[in-house]
């Protein structure tokens, strides 16, 4: 297991999370992404309804559910495909549902790498 992957399902442990669910219903449903540097789960919504995945070429928005690791390398595979992207910082005690471009948001994430 690389270190996203183990650095992610320890966040789940820690939040009695359920990590095999979660995975399972992104791989179905939304976007799962792997690799050495990152892990990233997230699907793609209306930024009217952040809750409700729909299918990719009816959404402006990508929900990141979680992201572990190098952000800007896990947002890649959906950069040019919406205009908005949305995140909470719940495990951080923010449930502040924010909604902002991918240009504004990469632009917040350039320091993180």
């Amino acid at each position: 297991m690389n270190k996203p992957v183990q650095d992610a399902y320890e966040i789940y442990n820690t939040h009695q999370g359920d990590f095999a669910e979660d995975i399972k219903w992104h791989l179905g449903n939304g976007v799962v992404v792997s690799s050495a540097a990152c892990f990233m789960l997230g699907f793609y919504c209306s930024r009217f309804d952040t809750t409700q995945c729909v299918p990719r070429d009816a959404a402006d928005c990508f929900f990141i559910t979680l992201c572990v690791g190098n952000m800007r390398e896990a947002l890649q595979t959906t950069y040019d495909t919406v205009k908005w992207v949305a995140y909470k910082r719940e495990l951080r005690g923010d449930k502040r549902l924010r909604i902002e471009t991918f240009e504004k948001f990469n632009k917040k994430i350039k320091w993180a790498v």
